[in-house]
């Protein structure tokens, strides 16, 4: 009986060490699988409407990249594709919106989609100056008349290029050297003026600005200094007439889904501090270097016998003067639209005030 007792109680201990085994290893099982979840990495793909080399690549896209890995401690990846390599600046917000890209930037002007029409304010000729009066200015406009707008997008904040210049084949010191010519123009709400001065847009895409001119498609372009440098313009176009028609506002969007599924504090972190660190990026690029590029434009000209045209005051006027009927048109329109259009103009030159800017009209 002892005996048999004995084995009786062998086995309920090795049944209970085994139990207790299984459990362990069921926990550590539990643990590891636990331990790689968290460790998962978000990847997002950043469309690049710059070429590889170009400033805004190597000043923005690739630090922001960087910084975006640095602070959330490698959770978050992002993989960027220049040179529109994703999507076209007028199918911007549809291709993010319809997870074609995750995050980049979106030119309302530029965009087939409506949903954008009301920060095209910001592309109004000779409006806003250089990109830290845009950041300012079209952060306090989205906020007033477009915090609720977007659904299938996120907004991260507003920046800007810097102002545009006149870069031609041919040296233009006044409007009427203008007429009949062919210009290639990037943002669609510039279009009319183009026609307003006598000459003839050319609308196309960033990447064929060099080849329109060079293969003889255009005469001239409309495009921001810094830009301007990054695409050589000045081989094809070697004067540049310094009008300062204005900026290519733009917003940096995120896809809502890819932002929806992120934990709470890495939303957070994207909208306090990633967002606003994109937008520094973009305003110490564009502050710092157009007196930059304006200079390098010059140095790289002077064996062409090219040069800047800085026009007399009266005749910048003359340029300026057509653009009234586009900022009254812009009001009409978002009337049309549906949009308090009277108001949000109201609102945008109380800002502009705010910050210094002289108002044109």
């Amino acid at each position: 009986m002892k005996k048999r007792n004995l084995i009786i109680s062998i086995m309920l201990m090795t049944m209970l060490v085994l139990a207790a085994c299984g459990q362990a290893k069921e926990s550590s099982t539990s643990s590891k699988d636990s331990t790689k979840a968290s460790k998962d990495v978000i990847e997002i793909n950043y469309n690049d409407l710059a070429p590889p080399t170009h400033p805004y690549t190597k000043q923005v896209a690739e630090p922001w990249a960087k910084f975006v890995e640095e602070e959330t401690n490698g959770r978050v990846k992002v993989h960027v594709f220049p040179s529109s390599a994703l999507g076209k600046p007028d199918t911007g917000y549809d291709d993010i919106s319809g997870d074609v890209f995750d995050v980049g930037l979106l030119y309302a002007s530029s965009d087939k989609n409506d949903i954008l029409f009301p920060l095209s304010i910001g592309d109004l000729p000779f409006a806003i100056p250089n990109s830290e009066v845009a950041v300012k200015v079209m952060n306090k406009f989205q906020a007033k008349f477009m915090k609720d707008t977007f659904k299938d997008v996120v907004w991260l904040g507003a920046s800007s290029t810097d102002t545009a210049q006149l870069y031609t084949s041919d040296p233009i010191n006044t409007v009427k050297d203008i007429k009949n010519r062919k210009i290639v123009n990037s943002l669609y709400s510039r279009n009319e003026l183009i026609k307003l001065w006598g000459a003839a847009p050319v609308s196309i895409d960033n990447s064929q600005l060099y080849e329109s001119v060079e293969k003889g498609m255009a005469d001239d372009i409309i495009y921001n200094t810094t830009g301007a440098i990054g695409f050589n313009l000045n081989e094809v176009a070697p004067y540049m007439t310094r009008i300062d028609l204005g900026v290519s506002s733009n917003g940096l969007f995120l896809n809502a889904n890819v932002f929806n599924k992120m934990p709470k504090d890495l939303q957070k972190l994207f909208v306090e501090k990633l967002g606003p660190k994109h937008q520094e990026l973009m305003s110490e690029l564009y502050m710092s270097s157009m007196q930059n590029s304006i200079k390098e434009f010059e140095k790289r000209v002077q064996d062409k016998g090219g040069k800047v045209i800085t026009p007399s005051s009266d005749e910048l006027n003359k340029f300026k003067a057509p653009a009234k009927k586009l900022w009254d048109n812009w009001v009409a329109e978002a009337n049309k639209k549906g949009y308090p259009g009277d108001e949000m103009m109201k609102y945008f030159k109380q800002q502009l005030k705010d910050e210094g800017v002289e108002i044109p009209f």
